[in-house]
């Protein structure tokens, strides 16, 4: 499994652009095939290109993913001398411009970038100048950030929250429980640690089971919201150890949105992308004639893939209303 950063795209609107409503078809003719764009930074002896290749589905062809590569002079040593060697890492990046979708995943992999925001710095700067050179407007790849406050999410969807999702911790017992005391200090108005001994004892039996997922807390009568509660000794347990973990709840809301949200911002919070898990040997199956066990890559094969990259997509969702947008911009 590998972790993708969730981004969004932004169109800046410039008064002297024109064809603004055909911002998408633009964006999508950069990606027709792999030489309709090239990534670089820098000029002169300074510029550095960056090779990618692209694949649309052919299930969503407004959905493309494409391979990333970097460049790496990487230490070695011939005839007992160091020298230097060429290496070239990627990393996937799928773009859903499909109508009104604004969506971006890049894939965490520290051996190609070291962050994220280095793939999308160089998408960013080379697309933004092709649009405004061709079509006078500005572009730009933004991260989505985890909400700062579940508190505020929650009362805003609270009509239409069906579920909370609270991750299962991977500390030891002794190290969250610590964790926990130290919440005591900043006095917060759902602190309760009665339960949380017993919790965390059910959760390691879970855990040595090799049973692996997230703990879910729905209304006992279904399809009944989910309302603020803070009076309930059994939320405020739940709602206790996530802080103490600093791990975001989930909010899961009745038109199949889900809102991941840290309880309390905190200053090391500040940086955290909305990141999602997702199997990269499907995106390796779109680019590939065997897998990694040497059988063929069929027809059926890659739209398997194709459906599971639809679905990623479709949990990311980033959309954005044309007038809005313009305003904004």
């Amino acid at each position: 499994m590998s972790r993708f950063a969730q981004y969004y795209i932004k169109y800046k609107h410039d008064a002297g652009c024109y064809d603004w409503e055909k911002r998408q078809q633009h964006l999508g003719a950069l990606f027709e095939n792999d030489e309709s764009i090239e990534f670089y930074l820098g000029e002169g002896t300074e510029r550095k290109v960056y090779k990618h290749r692209v694949y649309h589905l052919a299930t969503a062809p407004n959905v493309f993913v494409m391979r990333f590569a970097n460049n790496i002079d990487i230490p070695v040593e011939r005839d007992f001398e160091p020298t230097t060697a060429k290496d070239e890492p990627s990393c996937f990046v799928i773009i859903d411009n499909r109508d009104r979708l604004r969506t971006v995943a890049i894939q965490k992999r520290k051996k190609a970038f070291g962050n994220t925001h280095q793939v999308a710095k160089i998408l960013s700067t080379v697309i933004d100048q092709k649009l405004f050179r061709d079509h006078c407007y500005g572009f730009e790849i933004t991260p989505d950030y985890y909400p700062v406050d579940l508190f505020k999410v929650w009362e805003q969807k609270q009509q239409f929250t069906l579920a909370m999702r609270f991750g299962v911790p991977q500390m030891e017992k002794e190290e969250i429980l610590k964790l926990v005391e130290g919440l005591k200090a900043k006095d917060r108005d759902y602190y309760d640690d009665s339960l949380i001994g017993s919790f965390l004892d059910f959760l390691l039996a879970q855990k040595q089971a090799k049973y692996k997922g997230h703990y879910t807390v729905m209304p006992e009568e279904k399809k009944t919201a989910l309302y603020v509660d803070k009076a309930s000794v059994f939320m405020r347990n739940l709602l206790t150890m996530a802080d103490a973990i600093d791990e975001p709840v989930e909010l899961v809301t009745s038109d199949g949105g889900t809102f991941r949200c840290f309880i309390d911002k905190g200053e090391d919070n500040t940086d955290k992308i909305v990141s999602h898990e997702f199997n990269s040997a499907y995106l390796e199956w779109l680019f590939k004639k065997h897998k990694k066990d040497g059988s063929k890559i069929e027809p059926e094969d890659r739209l398997k893939a194709e459906k599971e990259v639809v679905a990623l997509m479709n949990s990311m969702k980033h959309e954005a209303d044309d007038a809005e947008e313009e305003q904004a911009a």
